[in-house]
């Protein structure tokens, strides 16, 4: 490049000063006209060496230039393929950041089931959506959030390992229902043709759902669309994983690991806030009879099953708002809310009476309880009731057990 820009350079040069030499030649006093005639022909023969010098310092020019021409086309290609990219890439990272935030913001899986609502209202646009999530089994799938507008993709796959997105852990894009290779509960589907994408969603391995769009035959969602959902899809895994990880801390936390009931610190916070309400409650305090006895006659697992089998009982025999917990060993808690001590002993005769047809079904030995009731006529405070309730229950044991007591309040003049 330098070389024929010094061509040029040595060409004007020659030019200018043959230019200026045959004019003063010219000029000169007594020059013949053969002389003259001579000089025109030499200066007409410079011009044209100089043209063809001209013309072949063009050509090597351009056949320097070719290349390097292209050369820059494609770096300037690049260049905006780059650019391009890199805008993708930062609209990909600001819409991953503010789908994190938001669900980090939710609370459970109705709130992050709230934020894929709206992703899916504002970037699948003409596609049909759903989500369906996994139960706590992991074994069944059911649809928890569709496209507010567009409406469900209609995927009717039951079980995640059903899916083959789930089975192959990646994401799965058919054209059209109709190909030979196309997800088979697509194909089975009713009306016309489509296409689609399926998303798996997972948590640290384990499958909880997929993420289905479809669309128009021929037409699955674009790249746009294909990279929202995957990234939709792996921060949804991880929120709802870390939701139902957290439950079932709290849950193993609150709760008897043996029989499933409220453990008794929860069950102790769960009735004082009852008794907080300011409405009547039943308080119940139950105890497995000669459950030493059993324990040493037929084992400790038979004990264990004695107590499921009570706990199960029970709580077959209570309502939704009834609080049940295992205070301790053979130990149990009721409290009943909006009930006084005469309705709580009807039930619990109930509970005496189905707990013994249980045991003589499943062919175990025979388990009995007795109880001792109260309620918020005879105190305001847990403390206070928990005692009126243990004292009828001694008054229960001691007039034989497999029974049911009330406190009796005595006065303080009595």
């Amino acid at each position: 490049m330098g070389g024929v820009t010094f061509g040029f350079v040595l060409l004007l040069i020659d030019w200018v000063t043959r230019h200026r030499i045959l004019a003063d030649m010219r000029d000169e006093p007594g020059a013949s006209s053969s002389v003259l005639s001579a000089l025109d022909g030499f200066a007409t023969s410079n011009n044209v060496l100089s043209v063809c010098a001209a013309l072949a310092l063009v050509a090597l020019a351009m056949f320097m230039f070719r290349p390097l021409d292209r050369h820059l086309r494609q770096q300037s290609d690049l260049l905006e393929e780059v650019e391009v990219a890199e805008a993708i890439d930062s609209r990909r990272q600001r819409f991953g950041t503010q789908l994190h935030e938001a669900l980090e913001m939710a609370e459970n899986e109705k709130g992050i089931g709230r934020v894929v609502e709206h992703v899916m209202g504002t970037e699948l646009v003409g596609y049909q959506a759903e989500l369906l999530l996994a139960d706590s089994s992991e074994a069944h799938l059911s649809r928890t959030v569709v496209h507010p507008r567009e409406g469900a993709a209609g995927c009717e796959v039951a079980m995640p390992f059903e899916c083959p997105a789930v089975k192959r852990a990646t994401a799965q894009a058919f054209e059209s229902s109709s190909a030979v290779n196309a997800c088979p509960h697509l194909r089975d589907r009713p009306g016309e043709a489509r296409s689609a994408l399926c998303v798996p969603v997972a948590f640290m391995g384990r499958s909880l759902g997929v993420l289905h769009v479809a669309g128009p035959d021929g037409c699955p969602p674009g790249d746009m669309e294909t990279d929202r959902v995957t990234v939709l899809a792996g921060q949804v895994g991880s929120a709802i994983g870390t939701v139902r990880a957290f439950a079932k801390a709290q849950l193993q936390a609150s709760t008897d690991g043996l029989t499933g009931l409220l453990n008794r610190r929860s069950g102790e916070d769960q009735i004082s806030r009852r008794l907080g309400d300011d409405e009547p409650c039943s308080i119940v305090m139950a105890d497995l009879d000669h459950f030493k006895l059993l324990n040493d006659t037929y084992g400790h697992d038979a004990g264990d099953r004695a107590l499921r089998l009570f706990a199960e009982t029970v709580r077959r025999s209570l309502r939704a708002d009834d609080i049940f917990a295992r205070w301790g060993g053979e130990e149990f808690v009721i409290a009943m809310p909006r009930t006084d001590a005469s309705a709580a002993t009807e039930i619990l005769e109930r509970v005496r009476i189905v707990l013994a047809e249980t045991c003589e079904r499943a062919e175990t030995p025979s388990v009995t309880a007795s109880f001792g009731v109260t309620d918020t006529t005879m105190g305001r405070y847990l403390a206070d009731l928990l005692r009126l309730a243990d004292g009828a229950l001694q008054t229960a044991k001691a007039q034989g057990r497999n029974r049911v007591r009330t406190a009796v309040l005595v006065s303080a003049s009595g």
